[in-house]
């Protein structure tokens, strides 16, 4: 069973890492003669999983690619008719949902017209609820995300989901008779009683997470402290959670069919146990949404139930390859997400813990030791390369809240959730009594969570996760296995690997992809200053936590010596509460200086020297009366490689300024003022700057339309033209004793099948 998963599991994954989908006779060529050698030799039958496999998939993303928008329908406004998908989540000003189409200009779904779409929604009387009927007049655009290293893949987020394009209500809403998905109104409408009783807790979310399986509630740093200690499969209803239910379920339903003598005779109770317990879990199941974890669990228990029923019991690893099998099989993209191999990765170093032998002799105590100690150490390797850091307190935070949640907090949000329903007040106190208990856990979490105990994990490639799964395996074998011991070393890769070191003289300039906003990073050998931190939107998130945190993170960055805000406008300082939160000791220079607090002014004159790297502060001036985008501050970085010139949004009135202070602004590397707008690039500017590359920082389909066509011809003559919103993150080195080079264009080198061009 498990040469079949793997084979399976391997068809899948070469599709997926593939940068665009092959052709269909490609596939075909490749695969029929496996499947003929597989029929002829019966021990080679496995192999047929691996065609199977790729055509699978091959269809699944085929399927997902062919109904996306297509690009002559994007910035319309459109007439969608259909019905809300998911359950709706607020944040900030905004309320955000999934919409499964009936018809998008009156045409059905097909190719180039998406299936579902996500929808935002802002100031209307009436939001949509879960599972209704609506008709919406908005604006669409093709599946897009930011791209930067470390940063959440927005669009393969949506393309595992199936969601061929997002966008926004414009204007008229209406709600139309009829309505679907009774279980989601079923879970929408529990959710909204669960909000009611407990909304004041700050852990309210967390509560309807175990109940429904909506995790939107949870505030971003719990996340963060789940996610360092490796407890975040607690808020993802799985197999602990469906484990709790069916193993109650089987004892409770174990003791009254035991009760009866005629029930007894009619259906042994072991198998009479077996199928409530089971039902149960699917009951559960339904409740979560049936999300990846749920599926891989339900999946197990039904392979264990079957074994009791049929007297024949599977092999544990056979139990897990066959959960493998299911879940690929109804949906082969999950291997691309996160939550598969952390899912299948936990269960299977619990099976290896236990292989080969006799445990429970020992005692309870010491089967959640190595169970947990399992855990902790086999996700270690997928945390680095998913999250670029690991925490080494997460065998101890699984020890301890594992067993608090399973035997109090899900039986009592469970049993609370029910009671909602008959017995309203009995119910809520249950619920308020399960979130206390997260209240009292929670400073333990947030210890274990601290960076004392945390390590970066900057670099780490897929190869060099596989390594430490190997020395993972290794380690988890019984003893008497060699080399066990030593198998550790396997494991110090994804922490002592770090990006590679700069020469004195030498640095680089990221530009990161925020949108429509400005945010850079440069390095020198042994310091990092950042430039401006990207937009805050009107969700409540912003680029500080979702590109420039990641960004530092994945760089092996422990803390910025310097951050400058070039001026106050959202675009430009809308993620630097974030940034302060995360680094909160990093100097703040500005030249906005009302409207970004406890910050240092930037002035003329300011110069510093990082590892003979030149900083050098050109404007404003002390005393400049101009304001806004025209007090920007300007800041030229040079080296004997090159220099680079970042100027924030001055505009015309500004570069008239700077030229006067400043007539030699000479560099290599510019990154436009003010995104390319016709307000600013002079011609005496970009005479006087003469760069070889330009780089505008812009929002993909942005509604000025910049870069503007009239600045781009001003550069085109001089220098090479990139921007933020079909290159992604722009990096450029500069070297002693050679040309800047640009280094990364991340939308292009990190290219899959379903990323945008």
């Amino acid at each position: 069973m498990w040469k079949s998963a793997a084979a399976m599991l391997a068809g899948v994954l070469a599709i997926l890492v593939s940068p665009e989908l092959p052709e269909a006779w490609r596939l075909a060529a490749f695969s029929v003669p496996m499947m003929c050698a597989a029929f002829y030799w019966r021990q080679l039958r496995w192999l047929l999983f691996l065609p199977i496999g790729l055509g699978w998939c091959w269809l699944a993303a085929h399927q997902h690619l062919s109904t996306r928008l297509d690009p002559s329908f994007e910035g319309q406004k459109l007439v969608l008719d259909g019905w809300v998908s998911s359950l709706p989540a607020t944040h900030g000003e905004l309320t955000e949902f999934e919409f499964r189409i009936g018809t998008l200009d009156g045409r059905a779904p097909g190719p180039g017209i998406p299936t579902a779409v996500r929808l935002s929604i802002q100031g209307q009387p009436r939001l949509p609820a879960a599972g209704e009927h609506w008709r919406f007049t908005a604006k669409l655009r093709r599946p897009r995300g930011f791209m930067d290293p470390g940063s959440f893949d927005y669009e393969g987020w949506l393309f595992f989901h199936g969601i061929g394009a997002t966008g926004y209500v414009s204007d008229d809403a209406s709600l139309l008779p009829g309505t679907r998905y009774p279980l989601l109104q079923l879970r929408d409408g529990l959710r909204e009683r669960i909000a009611t009783e407990v909304a004041a807790d700050p852990y309210a979310g967390m509560v309807t997470a175990l109940i429904t399986g909506d995790q939107s509630g949870i505030a971003e740093d719990q996340w963060q402290v789940l996610q360092t200690t490796s407890t975040v499969h607690l808020m993802a209803i799985a197999g602990l959670h469906l484990g709790v239910v069916a193993g109650l379920l089987f004892l409770l339903m174990r003791w009254l069919w035991r009760r009866s003598a005629v029930l007894c005779r009619r259906c042994p109770a072991e198998v009479a146990a077996a199928m409530a317990s089971l039902a149960g879990a699917f009951l559960y199941a339904c409740l979560a949404g049936f999300t990846l974890p749920t599926q891989r669990a339900l999946i197990m228990l039904a392979a264990l139930t079957l074994g009791v029923v049929s007297r024949r019991r599977l092999g544990k690893a056979d139990t897990l390859a066959l959960a493998m099998l299911g879940v690929l099989l109804w949906d082969p993209l999950a291997a691309g997400e996160a939550s598969f191999w952390l899912s299948f990765t936990a269960v299977g170093a619990i099976l290896l813990a236990f292989g080969g032998r006799v445990h429970g002799v020992h005692g309870w105590w010491r089967d959640l030791l190595r169970t947990q100690w399992a855990v902790g150490l086999g996700l270690l390797p997928l945390l680095a390369f998913f999250f670029q850091q690991a925490g080494f307190g997460s065998p101890l935070a699984n020890l301890i809240i594992v067993p608090v949640y399973a035997l109090t907090v899900i039986p009592l949000v469970l049993t609370g959730a029910l009671l909602l329903w008959v017995w309203p007040w009995a119910g809520a106190l249950l619920l308020k009594l399960a979130a206390a208990v997260m209240g009292f856990t929670w400073p333990i979490l947030s210890r274990l969570s601290d960076p004392a105990v945390t390590l970066p994990a900057p670099a780490v490639t897929w190869y060099l996760a596989a390594l430490g799964l190997l020395g993972v395996v290794w380690i988890l074998l019984p003893r008497g296995v060699p080399g066990r011991l030593p198998a550790l070393v396997l494991l110090l890769p994804l922490f002592v690997i770090a990006p590679a070191g700069l020469a004195a003289g030498d640095f680089d300039v990221t530009l990161l992809d925020v949108g429509q906003g400005l945010a850079a990073v440069v390095r020198t050998g042994h310091h990092v200053l950042i430039y401006d931190t990207g937009p805050k939107f009107r969700s409540g998130s912003d680029t500080g936590q979702e590109v420039l945190v990641p960004y530092l993170r994945s760089q092996g960055i422990a803390e910025p010596d310097r951050v400058i805000v070039s001026h106050g406008d959202n675009d430009h300082a809308g993620g630097l509460a974030s940034l302060r939160a995360a680094y909160p000791s990093a100097p703040v220079y500005t030249g906005a200086m009302d409207r970004v607090p406890d910050a240092m002014p930037c002035r003329r004159g300011q110069r510093w020297d990082w590892e003979g790297v030149h900083f050098e502060m050109l404007y404003p001036e002390t005393g400049n009366p101009l304001n806004g985008n025209d007090a920007s501050c300007v800041l030229r970085i040079s080296g004997p490689g090159g220099s680079a010139l970042l100027v924030g949004d001055i505009m015309k009135k500004g570069e008239k300024r700077l030229l006067g202070l400043q007539p030699d602004l000479h560099s290599d590397l510019l990154v436009a003022p003010h995104h390319g707008s016709n307000s600013s690039s002079t011609p005496p500017f970009v005479a006087a700057v003469t760069p070889q590359a330009v780089w505008f920082p812009v929002g993909y389909r942005n509604r000025w339309d910049f870069p503007k066509s009239e600045v781009e011809a001003r550069y085109l003559p001089l220098a090479t033209l990139a921007d933020t919103a079909n290159d992604g993150a722009l990096c450029m080195r500069f070297r002693t004793g050679s040309k800047p080079v640009v280094s990364m264009r991340w939308r292009q080198d990190t290219a899959r099948l379903w990323t945008e061009d």
